[in-house]
């Protein structure tokens, strides 16, 4: 049982703490770090030994990673769990054992939420959203982002990515709350589309306002007595129309109360939603968001390396429609080239519940090279369970069938898609080419 101690107010800690992360490599848990440590806090964490993308800037931050090891752990501390830890990691149980004060990541943000809040939520689509939540306001914010990436100063306005796993969300109690989306997903924990819906309208029930896309049926649900829609339907509260499309984005019209015309800089309809929720937002808390000229993305999304005469892309895309989306838009970019991928899914259990999925989407691609399920920490490795997936997509080839020094041969786009080791062999092929 988690103990009952005061978080000081975030905003004023001023180097009055020493933190220590659990899992610090972790996503969330590297972009809460970063806050912590721009506030002056004293900041040391530990993860597995293998390298993950989000370790370099953490390094940079001049923060210290150490290997777990239970002889980290002393009274020094207040110790933040990543919610991928249990009592079988040697320093949580150390930890527990010896009652030393600790929260894990959802509960500990939640405490820190004492200022304006924007939380971003939604089974795709909500890293992009933050991101662009952060690049409007020209980054005058504090911010926690999915892709690793979190700042904190004192600043008015914090803003938040927001995950459904496990129900975590609901430890947030933000001022406006964006829904972008409904699907199933997280089926070790979601045994229904109809549990993740309940889990989604009590994330609504603790927040002032949500602006909720009214295109997407299960969003549709959500009851709010402040509940504002988006989308290209005209029975939302705010309607989006496209005025014209170019090779680089969009142009088009959004009216709420008044018309405001806006340039999208990315490509796919996807895009639209984000880019139109974020901007949205911010005008409906009285912010005036800055327009995006540019088209960069979070870490490890449509991430674009130019390798010999191939085109790399890094996604971290892991679920079957968000692989769809990301294949669609690179065909609005590259029309006449082959896209191959390089994918690695992501648990045996969204594997396995989503398998006709995954073979239908990964068909589309040109070529298919697969690895072994990342299990992350969330299950262990199972022979049994790889081979029974190893057997339904056996019309694909194994990562072992691909020689990946032979990609600069060709004149193609290279996916490399998922949350472990695809970025891996990615970056020892770029850093082999630069030695």
């Amino acid at each position: 049982m988690s103990l009952i101690f005061f978080v000081p107010d975030y905003g004023i800690i001023g180097g009055k703490m020493k933190y220590y992360f659990v899992g610090i490599k972790g996503t969330g848990m590297s972009a809460l770090a970063k806050l912590l440590k721009d506030q002056g806090n004293e900041i040391v964490g530990s993860d597995v030994i293998e390298h993950y993308f989000t370790e370099d800037s953490l390094i940079e931050k001049g923060i210290t990673i150490k290997n777990f090891d239970e002889n980290n752990i002393n009274s020094d501390y207040f110790y933040i769990i990543g919610n991928a830890f249990n009592d079988e990691n040697i320093e949580v149980k150390t930890i527990k054992i010896n009652q030393y004060q600790y929260m894990y990541y959802h509960d500990f943000i939640g405490k820190m939420l004492n200022k304006k809040t924007i939380a971003c939520c939604g089974t795709h689509g909500k890293t992009t959203t933050t991101y662009f939540l952060t690049r409007m306001l020209d980054k005058k914010c504090n911010y926690i982002i999915g892709d690793g990436d979190g700042k904190g100063y004192d600043n008015e306005l914090l803003v938040l990515e927001a995950c459904e796993y496990k129900k975590h969300f609901l430890s947030y109690h933000p001022e406006l709350l964006i829904i972008n989306n409904i699907e199933l997903d997280h089926t070790d924990f979601y045994k229904s589309i109809k549990e993740l819906i309940n889990a989604f309208q009590l994330a609504a029930n603790n927040s002032k306002i949500i602006l909720a896309n009214g295109d997407d049926k299960n969003v549709n649900k959500i009851k709010h007595s402040n509940k504002i829609t988006y989308g290209f339907k005209k029975n939302n509260d705010i309607v989006i129309k496209i005025l014209s499309t170019t090779t680089k984005g969009y142009y088009i019209q959004v009216k709420y109360q008044v018309n405001y015309y806006l340039h999208v800089p990315y490509l796919g309809k996807h895009m639209i939603y984000n880019y139109v929720a974020s901007y949205m937002a911010l005008r409906i808390l009285g912010y005036i968001p800055k327009q995006l000229t540019s088209n960069d993305l979070p870490k490890r999304r449509l991430t674009t390396i130019n390798y010999y005469d191939n085109i790399l892309i890094d996604d971290y895309a892991h679920h079957p429609t968000e692989i769809a989306s990301l294949y669609n838009t690179l065909k609005l970019s590259y029309p006449n080239r082959k896209i191959n991928v390089i994918f690695q899914p992501h648990t045996y259990e969204r594997t396995i519940h989503f398998k006709r999925q995954f073979k239908k989407v990964l068909k589309v691609f040109d070529k298919v090279y697969l690895l072994d399920v990342f299990t992350s920490k969330r299950e262990k490795y199972n022979l049994n369970m790889q081979d029974k997936i190893d057997k339904y997509f056996k019309h694909f080839n194994k990562i072992e069938d691909l020689n990946v020094s032979r990609i600069k041969d060709y004149a193609e786009i290279w996916v490399f898609l998922g949350a472990g080791l695809a970025n891996e062999i990615l970056l020892n092929l770029i850093n082999k080419e630069k030695m």
